[in-house]
């Protein structure tokens, strides 16, 4: 199915929504913001970072003193 089939089939699908809480849920992911890949790779952790605070945690379960 080609985007324009899939966007008019979208389309006529909306108009016949009538449940408030779907319509909701609509407008919310259409007002969402796009993916930041950069904002979140710099939020991001290396792979060893992960490591050592994996480890650290699990140390500090009480179950594994």
């Amino acid at each position: 199915m080609n985007i324009v089939t899939q966007k008019e089939n979208l389309i006529k699908w909306i108009q016949t929504i009538e449940d408030s809480k779907i319509l909701n849920k609509l407008e919310s992911i259409k007002s969402e913001d796009t993916f930041d890949f950069e904002k979140e790779w710099a939020r991001s952790i290396s792979g060893d970072e992960l490591r050592e605070r994996t480890k650290k945690h699990i140390k500090s379960l009480p179950w594994k003193k």
